[in-house]
């Protein structure tokens, strides 16, 4: 059952993938072109109809990609689902508000940042999906990598996801969900938390999950530097990392102690001091949600939500300077 679930998943035929999401040979997946689906969810006091809407490409932009302009400087961003954006319309992505931004401000330059983020995507959608969109001839090439679990699914990804290891890991911790009390089970899991008791149950797997990150994120900035691409990471934390009270709820309900309730954290500051290694230019955008006074995420998920994405473009705008990169 574990192994046929696996493979049901990559072939792209469950049902909250089917009418969105299709094989890809390099990205793994990518979304279907030129479709709109509505999708009614929320909670009582949190209600939204999210309008999933995406280009020529596939992209998770209004506009259709054309051919690319002379004076224009084309901003490629990819990301899992937060990138993709759980939003009313796409113009409220943080791609979309730093592009607006960045027009506004110079008459001279034409700033076209295209959201190219897929849900379920990791380190190995990541390299494949720059290979893909290569033709497209980005000056800047953006990973929005989402620490709360991008570095449990890198290993799932792999080629022997159907290894006795993996579905071994994968039962276990389906298993273990079920004996949960109904206050555990009404919490969000793959937005941060799952991850946390992942590499709770499991903590030799930090070490290959690192692995695999440093190893695609080494062979998109040897691709990016054969096609003259400005590499750019930028870290998304998770409620965990942002919120204390959350944090504090979390590690008290999970019997967590302070090392286990910090892994995320912890994997993120190995990967910035790698990053600054190998001399990648990296933002980590834990300080700018963590001082909003607004909330920041989704109640019914998780996901980032409109005012994240609002910091997150205008920190962009203030943080990345495009000049210097010109």
């Amino acid at each position: 059952m574990a192994v046929h679930r696996i493979q049901s998943f990559f072939e792209m035929t469950g049902p909250n993938q089917v009418h969105y999401l299709k094989k890809d040979s390099l990205a793994m997946f990518v979304h279907i072109p030129d479709i709109k689906i509505y999708d009614n969810w929320g909670t009582p006091q949190q209600k939204l109809t999210t309008e999933r809407r995406t280009n020529n490409l596939g992209f998770r932009e209004d506009d259709d990609i054309v051919e690319k302009r002379a004076n224009e400087y084309r901003i490629l961003v990819t990301g899992d689902s937060h990138t993709d954006g759980v939003l009313k319309h796409n113009p409220q992505s943080f791609v979309n508000i730093w592009e607006e931004k960045l027009n506004a401000s110079d008459s001279v330059s034409y700033y076209n940042c295209i959201n190219g983020g897929v849900g379920y995507y990791t380190f190995r959608n990541y390299l494949g999906f720059l290979k893909k969109y290569t033709y497209l001839k980005p000056d800047m090439y953006i990973i929005n990598v989402f620490t709360g679990n991008d570095f449990r699914e890198a290993p799932v990804f792999e080629d022997d996801r159907t290894s006795i290891g993996n579905v071994y890991r994968n039962s276990y911790t389906r298993f273990k969900k079920r004996f949960y009390s109904d206050e555990k089970k009404a919490i969000p899991f793959t937005q941060g938390i799952e991850q946390t008791l992942y590499f709770y149950s499991f903590p030799n797997e930090k070490e290959k999950a690192l692995r695999l990150t440093k190893k695609y994120l080494s062979e998109i900035k040897e691709l990016c530097a054969k096609e003259n691409i400005q590499l750019v990471v930028t870290l998304l934390p998770s409620k965990i990392e942002t919120n204390t009270a959350f944090k504090t709820k979390i590690q008290s309900l999970f019997n967590l102690d302070d090392e286990e309730i910090q892994v995320n954290e912890q994997l993120t500051n190995e990967l910035i001091s790698w990053l600054n290694a190998e001399k990648i230019v990296n933002f980590n955008l834990k300080p700018p949600l963590e001082k909003a006074t607004e909330k920041v995420y989704w109640d019914q998920d998780l996901h980032i939500n409109p005012k994240a994405h609002q910091i997150i473009g205008e920190f962009l705008f203030k943080t990345i300077d495009l000049k210097k990169y010109n």
